[in-house]
């Protein structure tokens, strides 16, 4: 399965994204905030990020503005439950698909199909667009 980091400031929501995400299989990794994620992306390679688009230090569209400036490649599905012109911008920005919060599992796991969806991981620490 894929390597996702979860990128949101709510402890309770990372939890909660965990659970759904681990038991369909996906290895994960977590960052609290913004800056934190670009850390953690920049030192591991990872086949998807789930990013809330509310966070403190660097907010969520200025995440996949940078990471987008960083890797054009990169797969992004923004997730708030902020207004929807939010979540729109996020799609403006480059993010591949987005979620509403409270999301259900079903959706959860779909998006993260459909936005992993010809994308295979190369476990030598590369990754690999199969397209």
């Amino acid at each position: 399965m894929a390597r996702i980091l979860v990128v949101d400031w709510e402890e309770e929501e990372r939890v909660y994204l965990w659970s759904v995400l681990e038991d369909a299989g996906h290895e994960l990794l977590f960052a609290a905030d913004g800056q934190s994620a670009l850390d953690v992306w920049a030192d591991k390679p990872v086949d998807l990020i789930i990013a809330e688009l509310y966070l403190p230090e660097l907010n969520g569209l200025r995440l996949i503005k940078e990471l987008r400036a960083r890797d054009s490649e990169v797969l992004i599905v923004a997730i708030s439950e902020i207004s929807a012109d939010q979540l729109d911008l996020a799609e403006d920005y480059g993010a591949c698909h987005i979620l509403y919060k409270p999301v259900a599992p079903p959706d959860l796991l779909a998006g993260v199909n459909k936005a992993l969806e010809g994308y295979r991981p190369i476990r030598r620490g590369d990754w690999a667009m199969t397209r």
